[in-house]
């Protein structure tokens, strides 16, 4: 079987937006909007990989001082026509030089869910599904947090992004499995939606615990059960072995 994970927010922890838009003076939800202004979608190009890290930042600094250059009232109007939050200041928002998406982001992996993976792995195959950046892919690099995977298909490499349904198709075909031998794990419940119609068995990621409990059957399907006794075919992790006791409340007693 093939078991898909995405990664922020699922193996580790997500980025959060509007920690880096604290920097520039502005809600996170009117920088997507200033990705989008006029014939411009730098986000959604920056995740599929056709612009680089200093491609985005150059446009979009390009883009703030285009609208700057407005008079007030004009520039009134891109907020009215754009939906900008009415207390948008252009004016504050500084020239990047930088690159604010590595400054803001330091990735720290989930214990539970890296371990279920390297237990899956002993019997499926498990590959990294991705929305991302290229700023986070380096993050994630220099982290290590690929390695565990079999493989990785980051949007931003496979020119596929997630809701769309050719990112779940490029990665099935890819990896030789069908929909139905295929497991989706995402914190972002449209994404789970945009598998699950292709017939991907999914699992909307709130919790390490409740991640745990969906898959771990793809685990100990091996166990032997002897009343509270559970025979340990598979060196069982003691945090494993903490986490049945506390958590799925079974007195377990393990016998190597």
């Amino acid at each position: 079987m093939l078991f898909i994970f995405d990664i922020g927010g699922v193996v580790t922890n997500t980025f959060e937006m509007e920690s880096l838009c604290k920097d520039l003076n502005l809600t996170s939800k009117d920088f997507y909007k200033i990705c989008k202004y006029k014939n411009f979608n730098i986000w959604e190009d920056y995740q599929l990989g056709n612009i680089c890290t200093n491609d985005f930042w150059a446009t979009f600094n390009i883009i703030i001082k285009e609208i700057k250059k407005l008079s007030l009232k004009k520039q009134k109007k891109v907020i009215q026509n754009y939906d900008f939050s009415q207390t948008l200041d252009f004016s504050k928002i500084p020239e990047v030089t930088t690159d604010l998406f590595r400054m803001h982001f330091h990735p720290s992996r989930k214990k539970l869910t890296v371990e279920l993976i390297e237990k899956l792995k002993e019997k499926h195959r498990v590959v990294c599904g991705t929305n991302t950046i290229q700023s986070h892919w380096e993050n994630h690099l220099e982290c290590g947090d690929y390695a565990f995977f079999n493989q990785t298909y980051p949007s931003n490499k496979i020119a596929r992004i997630k809701p769309n349904v050719d990112f779940f198709e490029t990665i099935l075909k890819a990896e030789n499995y069908s929909p139905e031998e295929a497991f989706f794990t995402d914190d972002k419940i449209e994404n789970c939606e945009a598998a699950a119609k292709l017939g991907i068995k999914v699992h909307h990621f709130t919790s390490e615990e409740k991640l745990f409990e969906e898959w771990s059957k793809y685990i100990f399907s091996n166990f032997r059960w002897y009343g509270i006794t559970v025979i340990d075919h598979l060196n069982m992790n003691p945090l494993t072995i903490i986490y049945m006791r506390t958590h799925l409340n079974l007195p377990v007693t393990v016998v190597l």
